[in-house]
């Protein structure tokens, strides 16, 4: 008998195996990166079935959080923003949670909580959960913003590699709405002196009032306030054609009336 192989089928399957793995040594890095980081998970907002990967502590905590839907990683994916907790096994938020918590093995006396909501596509946020030993110091919490871009990106990427229709065109439009968020966001840190997790948080809040995706919005308000095209502004930074689209007239407007209220609620000069 002859056994044909499919070599297609095979590089598919070759990336689904080292996607996880990828993100796996992602998560390591995190801990490592982190201190007093006892375990780190990545998943999309679809609930337990869209873990992508766990390291440590998350691995179990994360499970509960999903079984009981409650806790601050439910939440982020929820809320679209961050979610903290010094403590899950005093917050009174969480009691369910708590009791749970109590009854695993190697928890230390403390176990805080910071979940991450970053932006990926058009089906809600990848969530970045991270335990530590201790409660988050803005030192840690700088340390988990630098990171948690990278590993937005990287679930993203492995998500689309595992999919043997993607096109070339998809991995660039999805870097550059990326990018052209985070340029967003910088332009919201400016003018309402915000950190980054509030900087979000509007245009999560502004992407749902005006009924617009929220890259769409990001790609209006880029165009808005840099008095060009956001695709001219990625062309020139890249030199090269880039995978973004049109905004719309839709979000247009929503760009306006955003950055129109950001502006009037801006903090004046002290001088």
């Amino acid at each position: 008998m002859t056994v044909t192989s499919n070599p297609r089928a095979n590089q598919t399957a070759t990336r689904r195996a080292l996607g996880p793995e990828l993100l796996m040594t992602l998560l390591d890095y995190v801990r490592s990166e982190v201190e007093g980081c006892v375990g780190a998970g990545l998943h999309t907002s679809s609930g337990g079935g869209g873990t992508l990967a766990v390291s440590g502590l998350a691995e179990a905590i994360d499970a509960l959080q999903w079984e009981l839907d409650e806790g601050p990683v439910p939440r982020a994916a929820t809320e679209q923003r961050s979610a903290t907790s010094p403590n899950l096994q005093t917050d009174e938020r969480w009691p369910s949670l708590a009791t749970k918590i109590t009854t695993l093995d190697s928890v230390p006396g403390q176990l805080a909580a910071v979940a991450v909501a970053g932006s990926w596509d058009d089906e809600g946020p990848v969530v970045l959960s991270i335990y530590l030993d201790h409660e988050a110091t803005p030192g840690d919490l700088r340390v988990i913003e630098r990171i948690e871009p990278m590993m937005a990106m990287s679930a993203a990427l492995v998500e689309f590699a595992a999919d043997e229709t993607v096109r070339g065109e998809q991995l660039v439009a999805m870097v550059e709405h990326r990018r052209v968020i985070e340029q967003a966001k910088g332009m919201i840190m400016a003018v309402r002196r915000c950190d980054a997790e509030n900087a979000f948080g509007s245009l999560v809040v502004s992407s749902q009032h005006f009924n617009v995706k929220l890259r769409d919005l990001a790609v209006a308000l880029v165009e808005l306030v840099g008095q060009a095209p956001a695709e001219q502004t990625s062309m020139e930074a890249l030199g090269r054609e880039t995978g973004l689209a049109s905004p719309g007239e839709a979000a247009r407007r929503a760009a306006q009336l955003t950055w129109a209220a950001l502006d009037a609620d801006a903090p004046g000069d002290n001088a």
